[in-house]
């Protein structure tokens, strides 16, 4: 056993990126600790990863999301902290031996939404307007609806790019509903979009929980604060883009949510020429993620094909 854990579990550190949206979910987490485990002291460490030391570089330049990761997940391994506490969306679906995801306790609105200069919806926005956005999968699904709009890159935190409205033409800025809802900064949303005008990115939305996966006594804590509704819900969602092979920056959507036994899949990829394969299937929750393992592989032999 680690020699962090054989002091007992009076105390766990929670390591965190230090953003105001990674801080917010870290006191979210203290909080859902503290309500199930109220003499359970718990602190924050703050470790600066990779995706935001360089916020100007494209994401696939460093291997995609997993820069916002990689530096927390070493501090887990090397027992510098105990739980690693991420935007789910953002931990690749293959984890680093000898770690483990304990906890998805909450999920936010999964969609995405857009902040515009003028308060106009994508439909009303001007022809030729520039959006920004930081990811493909946006850009490659919203294309498909506005074909005259043009598209920027763009990186930073949400008040940094919320910021950036009206500076070099930018028009709008598509982010995800939960990092601004989070932040208490809905007010300035001017449209959420389905999830038939845009499909999100897996996991979008949920809160993760990671830890070494030899620590009992923390996967314990975790498992109790774990949710038993939204947990095989991203599970079926890590089991799709794994199947896929794409990477976690790659133009790759999916949703499930469960009603009763059963869970709607819809999972989305885009290939070559801006050809989009999307599909969804509703089976009981036990054989979920089979079929989004077959859906995973219908789509890369399609893919195989062009």
């Amino acid at each position: 056993m680690a020699e962090s854990r054989k002091r007992s579990m009076k105390k766990i550190i929670l390591g965190s990126r230090g953003s105001s949206l990674a801080l917010v979910q870290a006191e979210l987490t203290q909080t859902l600790l503290f309500e199930r485990f109220p003499d359970l002291e718990t602190e924050i460490c703050i470790i600066a990863t990779e995706g935001d030391i360089d916020r100007t570089s494209p994401l696939s330049s460093f291997g995609g999301r997993g820069a916002f990761v990689r530096s927390i997940e070493s501090a887990l391994l090397k027992n510098e902290i105990d739980v690693a506490v991420h935007s789910l969306k953002d931990l690749p679906s293959r984890l680093p031996e000898g770690l483990a995801l304990g906890a998805v306790p909450v999920r936010e609105d999964p969609r995405d939404a857009l902040i515009s200069l003028d308060g106009h919806t994508l439909a009303d926005i001007p022809n030729g307007s520039i959006i920004a956005t930081g990811s493909d999968r946006r850009r490659i699904q919203l294309e498909k609806i506005r074909p005259d709009i043009s598209f920027r890159n763009i990186r930073g935190n949400i008040e940094t790019r919320i910021g950036k409205l009206g500076l070099a033409g930018i028009e709008g800025i598509v982010l995800a509903c939960a990092g601004i809802k989070r932040l208490g900064l809905e007010n300035h949303i001017t449209q959420i979009f389905s999830t038939e005008e845009l499909l999100p990115a897996p996991c979008q939305g949920a809160l993760g929980l990671e830890c070494r996966a030899d620590d009992q006594d923390v996967l314990h804590l975790l498992g109790l604060i774990d949710n038993p509704e939204i947990r095989p819900c991203v599970d079926v969602e890590r089991t799709f883009i794994a199947t896929l092979g794409m990477g976690c920056h790659a133009p790759v959507a999916a949703l499930a949510s469960m009603e009763g036994e059963q869970i709607t899949f819809t999972g989305l990829v885009a290939g070559k020429n801006g050809l989009i394969f999307r599909e969804s299937r509703t089976i009981y929750y036990k054989e979920a993620e089979d079929a989004a393992r077959s859906l995973a592989e219908k789509f890369r032999k399609s893919m195989e094909g062009l």
